[in-house]
């Protein structure tokens, strides 16, 4: 008896194990992490064009607006999808998601998905 509860408890541990890695591994896999700028050619790091910045990373999206938390994300081929919770800088607090669509190596279509009037192009900042 002992024997099989060890194995279950060695089963389990594998099991956790596994989806702690698989997760760590898909967090790392973000393909439009960087540096923005909205819908006008980013000029060396975007810093001088600060109003039109937008930072993406692993974890979030901050613009001169405010910061978005991403919740989920799911990719599909060129476009990927997440689900933001942003707090705005008069301290409103909305939920959302929004897409990002590689057009090509450095511009990505941005749209406010299910209805949603906002969008831009985001221009790659190189420098």
């Amino acid at each position: 008896m002992s024997k099989l509860v060890g194995m279950k408890w060695t089963l389990a541990v594998s099991t956790v194990l596994a989806m702690l890695f698989n997760s760590a591994l898909a967090e790392g896999d973000f393909p439009i992490e960087g540096v923005y700028t909205q819908n006008e050619a980013c000029r060396g790091d975007g810093s001088k064009q600060e109003f039109l910045r937008v930072k993406i990373t692993s974890q979030d999206v901050s613009y001169a607006g405010g910061l978005c938390s991403i919740d989920t994300r799911q990719q599909d081929a060129d476009k990927l999808t997440m689900k933001v919770t942003c707090k705005f800088k008069s301290g409103a607090v909305m939920s959302s998601a929004i897409s990002f669509t590689k057009k090509d190596a450095n511009t990505l279509d941005m749209a406010q998905e299910g209805g949603g009037t906002y969008k831009a192009v985001l221009h790659r900042c190189l420098g």
